[in-house]
């Protein structure tokens, strides 16, 4: 099987990590990727003036953000046998995660949710609820 773990170092999303380790103790066989993704504004072109925005990760980025959160969640797996995978991608969180979901053939996708009410969610946006949206394959999402 292949998972994918989406995570942003929240206790959120660590505790999705530990929801799905304790109920489906992947194998030796078993291949997780634990992804993090730099988003970016819907709209670059309104920053252009004042920031120059990348469209990939580089790797002070890498180093400074992604690095220490892929670490947090990967520790999570300390004790699992499966294969262990990181990546980091720059975009829309959910249409992100999906798209590199679907380029491997994921079995699960993993994400934790805040839980924030109907119309917060509906104003401020929902990465686990877009990637429930976007997936074509199982989607658990832990709150």
């Amino acid at each position: 099987m292949r998972y994918v773990i989406a995570t942003d170092g929240s206790d959120w999303s660590l505790k999705a990590a530990r929801f799905f380790l304790k109920w489906t103790s992947p194998e030796a066989e078993d291949e997780v990727f634990v992804t993090f993704v730099f988003p970016l504004p819907p709209d670059p072109k309104c920053y252009a003036d004042v920031v120059s925005l990348l469209s990939h990760a580089d790797d002070e980025r890498d180093g400074k953000v992604a690095r220490p959160v892929l670490a947090k969640t990967r520790e999570v797996f300390s004790e699992c046998p499966c294969r262990m995978n990181e990546a980091i991608l720059v975009g829309n969180p959910a249409k992100e995660i999906v798209e590199f979901a679907m380029n491997l053939d994921v079995d699960l996708i993993v994400a934790g949710t805040r839980g924030r009410s109907p119309a917060k969610e509906g104003y401020l946006g929902s990465v686990s609820g877009g990637i429930a949206h976007r997936a074509q394959c199982s989607v658990l999402i832990v709150r």
